[in-house]
Order: structure tokens, then sequence, then C-alpha cells
């Protein structure tokens, strides 16, 4: 199935997807392939498998190739491409490259120890997630002008991805919470229902 990207949240790249049938599909960035979740963007045309169940959610989300409208992107904004990773023993460093505002674009370098994702129960696609919430796309052009090039997704920063996922789920758990149906109790034989006792 195809559709755009509708929503995106910043932090954990989750988000939500208007599919082509006019459904509004929820995303988790676990669902999105580790080479795209980087290039997600609001009005981004995704291609996914949407999973059954009571609520719409999507499954093996990537960018649709054919797409012909560009992608919406707001103006002055950073924009962040990623560009893969390399890896050296227990060392993971993802490479980004940012186009600022005036077309200055640099290649900055994150280096992760994927001993740290083990140790938090990370999994490692999230890695490009993480560097994008370290690298700080909310707070514009001005973040970039004082980040080093080259800088280390550190524990600290796991750790906070863990707790947002934890406070995630807590608020979609409650948004879950069964309704509790109340049934009307039958007259029995005739009797008024005030006088039914169940046996």
């Amino acid at each position: 199935m195809v559709g755009r990207i509708k929503n995106l949240s910043s932090g954990n790249r989750s988000g939500y997807i208007h599919a082509e049938n006019g459904q509004t599909v929820y995303f988790g960035s676990s669902e999105v392939w580790e080479h795209d979740i980087a290039l997600l963007t609001v009005g981004q045309a995704v291609s996914f498998e949407l999973q059954p169940g009571d609520w719409p959610k999507a499954a093996n989300v990537h960018l649709y190739e054919n797409a012909t409208r560009p992608a919406e992107k707001p103006e002055g904004a950073v924009q962040l491409r990623y560009l893969g990773f390399e890896q050296a023993a227990n060392i993971r460093t993802f490479r980004f490259q940012v186009v600022m505002p005036g077309d200055d674009t640099r290649i900055y370098l994150v280096k992760a120890d994927l001993a740290l994702f083990l140790k938090h129960h990370v999994g490692i696609q999230e890695g490009p997630a993480l560097c994008l919430q370290m690298l700080g796309t909310e707070s514009g052009a001005a973040c970039f002008q004082n980040l080093l090039q080259q800088t280390p997704l550190t524990e600290e920063h796991i750790l906070a991805h863990v707790a947002s996922k934890v406070a995630a789920a807590a608020r979609k758990a409650i948004r879950r919470r069964p309704r509790i149906v109340r049934h009307a109790v039958p007259a029995h034989n005739g009797a008024d229902p005030g006088e039914f006792r169940p046996r």
C-alpha cells in the first residue's frame, strides 16, 4: 500500500501515514527500513504493509521510489540525509549530510558503541533515529553551528530514548483501556426486575 507521511515525531520518528485508501495508519520507528528512517519528512511518499487488527498499523515502511510529488519541507529548515554507516569492531559510525539554510552542506559523523544498545535492549535499527534526536533537528540551524562534526552517541542519549519509548507505551496503554459494558438485568418469569436474583 502507498501513502504519505501525515505526522512525524522528531523524537522517535514514529508517526501517521495518510494512506491512498483514506485511512490514517500509525507506524513505529522499528517498522521503518533503517536506511530510510532519517529521510522521512511530512508529505513524503512511502510504501508499507497494512497489518490486520482493530487499529490500523503499518509495517515494512520505506520510501516510495515512484513518487511524483516531492516531500513537503518547511522553508529555512535544516535538512538531514542519512548516508549509511561504517563499522569497526563494536563501534558503528552513522553518517549524515546536513543541508543548512542557504545550501551550506556538511557531513556529521555520530559514533555509537553497540554494547550500549544491547545493554539497554534497544534495536540497532533505531540507531539513525537516535542520532537524529541527538542532533536536535527541532532546534534548527543554530544547533548545527555549535555541534562538532564528529560526536558520540552517549549512554545518556540512549537512556533518554528508552524513557521516551516507555512513556509512549504508557500513553498507548491508557488509550487502549477496554470499556466496561453493562448489561441490563432481564425480567424473570414476568416478575418485577427489581425482585430478580441471579441463581
